[in-house]
C-alpha cells in the first residue's frame, strides 16, 4: 500500500495552482489536508507530508509560509503573489506533473471544494473527526 512516492508540498502548491488559478494560501492549506486524508482513505497512505501549526478553530502550514519567503527573495520563480487578490498564481509554461494517483486526488478535491467560501471550507477540515490528531501530532509524518 505504501507505494507511492512522497511529492514536495512546493510542486503541489504549483500544480494546484495550475488547475484552480488565483488561490490563497488559507485556500491551499485546506485542499493539502484534504487530499491527504483521501488519499489515506483510498490508498491507504498520504503522498504529502507536511506540518500544521494550529488550534481548534483552525491552522496553517508553515511550508506554505517558506514558499511565500522563497517568492520574495526571488529564488522561486514560477509562483508568484498577487498583492491584490491576495493569493499565490502559477506564472511559468510548463506543466505541473505529478504522479496520477496524487493529481487524481488533488483534482477531486478541488471540485468538491472549489464553490465553498473559506469559511465553508475551514469548517469541513476544522470539524473532520481526523482533525485533532493531525494537531496533536503536529501535520503529517511518516510513522
Amino acid at each position: 500500500m505504501g507505494d507511492i512516492k512522497m511529492i514536495s508540498i512546493r510542486d503541489t502548491v504549483a500544480y494546484i495552482l495550475s488547475i484552480a488559478g488565483c488561490t490563497s494560501p488559507f485556500r491551499i492549506s485546506r485542499m493539502l489536508v484534504l487530499a491527504n486524508w483521501k488519499m489515506l482513505k483510498e490508498k491507504g497512505t498520504i503522498a504529502l507530508r507536511f506540518k500544521v501549526d494550529g488550534f481548534q478553530a483552525g491552522f496553517a502550514v508553515p511550508e506554505i509560509e517558506e514558499i511565500k519567503r522563497r517568492i520574495k527573495d526571488g529564488s522561486e520563480r514560477c509562483i508568484k503573489i498577487n498583492e491584490q487578490k491576495k493569493c499565490f498564481e502559477y506564472v511559468c509554461e510548463e506543466k505541473v506533473e505529478l504522479p496520477r494517483e496524487v493529481s487524481d486526488v488533488i483534482q477531486k478535491v478541488f471540485d468538491e471544494i472549489r464553490s465553498l467560501d473559506d469559511i465553508s471550507l475551514n469548517r469541513i477540515v476544522v470539524r473532520d473527526p481526523h482533525y485533532p490528531e493531525l494537531l496533536k501530532r503536529g501535520g503529517f509524518h511518516e510513522g
